[in-house]
């Protein structure tokens, strides 16, 4: 029975009962100590006795609350209370697309929206991807929405609880198979087999038929024909429900490929072939899992024909996290920039037969190597495998020569932390002032992590030295009271504004103080803009 409002939970006192899922009761409730609501969820006193359960649950609550994304859930903590397991997480007053569905748009949402969530949502997969983590229950009821503010809206991506670290993961069987969603999950995860962030694009892409169409790709009673249509069925084209969404029926069917390969390298390749735009330029590709076993892209149809899943469903975690809108990125700089960071690192200038067009796309997963002797040191945002980004010369790694020519501008390119290992900071530093446009700036640089305004960061107009738009870079401002004023996801500019008391950010190379803010809709604290 669900406990009773004003009583107490683990020094929490509950305000409400918000409802059932995931083998728990979910709560609103206030925090012991800080000012805050947050969704308090405790598990059953049996399924808590269960020591190989409570492993897991801990295991995999540290796995959650170690992420942090604009669109992917917030964990604060967890304990056990009265022999029960329980977890708290932020708590955001909204809806989930499942039922947005069916309350407002039982034949499809308006495909500029669908769009909108699943940009979003493959952001998030792709960061959780690069931190080494599946999510594996893909689906419209995990995508949280709030109603827009401010212009503003919130998308989010709940329940991390069943996320596993890539070099876990040997597939699913016949056991753990019941933490997916039949409707959504990848051939590969109905057998036991290597799986990786493909198998979820595959259920992203499955989310956004659903969203699209009112229905997902597959639909039957008995859960066993919806596995074998998985497995072998060829999933029904958009444009046969949806005639003037002809132009995503190839993207669709990519995206739901039966083999992983034919599947965009990455969930936010999907999300940007769904709005049509081509992408400019690599992303990081994601490490194969389980290095040595073999690969999962082939399932043998007799390996099909035998699977039989239990329909038994075990969700852990749900909740939300504090988040933004999307604001518009910026264009990508200049040629001119590329020149002129190019010398200050002293690297080869660019050139066009040393540059391979934006149109070429990122390679194929398993591309080959510049050469022989490589590691799997991790770059972020190269049209060149992650494994061929260093070579070995004698006892050092140096970077790759064929990706010194590729990519001069290493502060935005490589990421602040990777510039100064291969830099020294004064270099990496002015190369990071022009890709901010600010050359000739001396700092402050700001990199990812918390400041406080104004002890630690002065008000003003930052830029972040991202290099090219669209580089993972997101923000945040808060006030005094913790409010969220402000975010941007893909955004290479800030205004820190007299009302900001906290900037947030992540994914993004240092950002530069440009100077002053006239002009901008923030209001000038009393004697102007320092």
């Amino acid at each position: 029975m669900p406990l009773a409002s004003d009583t107490t939970c683990a020094g929490f006192r509950i305000v409400r009962h918000l409802g059932s899922g995931g083998m728990g009761e979910v709560y609103l409730a206030q925090h012991p100590r800080l000012p805050r609501r947050d969704a308090l969820k405790v598990l059953p006193a049996d399924v808590s006795a269960d020591p190989e359960f409570r492993e897991r649950f801990n295991r995999e609550a540290d796995l959650a609350a170690a992420l942090w994304h604009p669109h992917i859930v917030g964990l604060h903590d967890r304990g056990e209370y009265e022999g029960q397991l329980w977890i708290s997480m932020d708590y955001v007053d909204g809806s989930d697309a499942a039922k947005l569905l069916h309350d407002r748009y039982p034949d499809g949402m308006p495909a500029d929206e669908v769009i909108e969530i699943v940009s979003a949502i493959a952001d998030a997969l792709d960061y959780a991807h690069d931190s080494g983590l599946l999510h594996r229950d893909v689906k419209p009821s995990n995508i949280l929405i709030t109603q827009p503010v401010c212009g503003w809206r919130r998308i989010l991506l709940a329940d991390f609880g069943i996320a596993r670290r890539l070099d876990e993961i040997s597939g699913l069987t016949v056991t753990n198979m019941a933490v997916g969603t039949m409707s959504y999950a990848a051939p590969e995860q109905l057998v036991d087999a290597p799986i990786d962030g493909r198998a979820d694009q595959y259920a992203l892409a499955a989310t956004a038929f659903h969203l699209l169409t009112g229905s997902p790709p597959f639909r039957h009673s008995n859960p066993a024909v919806v596995i074998g249509q998985h497995l072998n069925g060829v999933p029904p084209k958009l444009s046969d429900i949806k005639p003037e969404l002809a132009h995503l029926d190839a993207v669709l069917a990519r995206a739901l490929s039966k083999d992983p390969a034919d599947r965009f390298a990455c969930c936010r390749d999907f999300a940007k072939a769904l709005k049509g735009d081509r992408c400019k330029r690599g992303r990081r590709l994601r490490t194969r899992l389980a290095a040595g076993r073999p690969s999962a892209s082939r399932i043998h149809p007799l390996v099909r024909a035998a699977v039989v899943v239990p329909m038994l469903v075990t969700m852990m975690l749900t909740g939300s996290v504090i988040v933004t809108g999307t604001r518009v990125s910026d264009a990508r700089r200049s040629a001119s920039l590329t020149a002129h960071a190019a010398g200050i690192l002293g690297q080869p200038r660019a050139t066009p037969s040393a540059v391979p067009a934006a149109e070429h796309g990122r390679p194929p997963i398993g591309a080959p190597c510049a050469r022989e002797e490589i590691n799997t040191t991790t770059f972020s945002n190269s049209n060149t495998p992650i494994r061929c980004m260093r070579v070995r010369h004698g006892s050092l790694w140096q970077p790759n020569a064929e990706v010194e020519r590729m990519y001069p501008l290493i502060a935005g390119e490589y990421g602040w932390r990777n510039c100064l290992k291969e830099f020294p900071r004064d270099k990496c530093e002015a190369a990071a002032a022009v890709l901010a446009g600010a050359p000739g700036s001396t700092g402050p640089f700001i990199p990812p992590g918390t400041y406080a305004v104004p002890g630690e960061m002065s008000p003003g107009l930052y830029a972040a030295a991202n290099g090219v738009a669209g580089a993972g870079c997101s923000w945040h401002t808060y006030d005094n009271a913790g409010n969220l004023l402000e975010a941007g996801n893909d955004s290479q500019d800030v205004v820190i504004g007299p009302l900001v008391a906290r900037f947030s950010t992540a994914g993004c190379s240092p950002w530069v103080r440009k100077g002053r803010a006239e002009g901008s809709v923030a209001r000038p604290p009393a004697g102007g803009w320092p």
